[in-house]
């Protein structure tokens, strides 16, 4: 669970801070004497179902917002695998070309004036100085 994450408010009567359901250190037993000292049982009983309904209610938006975004989300990468799909034998190709190109060594010159038949970017050529 998050620690900075915001809890539901709920309404100022209840007989305990929401937040205290937070805490790394918190104790059942601990919650029930410090809450008995304030209201009786069922008072306290009341306030936390009160507490149950709202935190549900938040959740239930929370999923909802949530599975918006992902359906949104879903919809919106429809086609895109063609699209990638689409990409990557021109980007093989131009690896290639750009691979060739790096393993050529500084005996190299460059001809930016030749351009090859599989060359279809007309990058330059690169010829061996012997």
């Amino acid at each position: 669970i998050e620690k900075n994450m915001n809890l539901p408010k709920g309404p100022d009567s209840l007989c305990f801070d929401k937040d205290v359901f937070m805490k790394d250190d918190f104790d059942v037993d601990q919650f029930v004497s410090e809450c008995r000292k304030k209201v009786q049982l069922e008072e306290m009983r009341e306030d936390l179902e009160l507490y149950y309904m709202l935190l549900k209610t938040a959740m239930v938006e929370l999923i909802n917002k949530d599975y918006a975004d992902f359906v949104n989300l879903s919809t919106n990468l429809v086609g895109m695998d063609k699209a990638l799909n689409q990409l990557s034998v021109p980007l093989g190709q131009l690896r290639e070309e750009v691979l060739v190109c790096l393993l050529i060594g500084d005996n190299q010159v460059l001809h930016p004036s030749y351009t090859s038949f599989h060359n279809k970017w007309n990058l330059p050529v690169y010829f061996q100085l012997r």
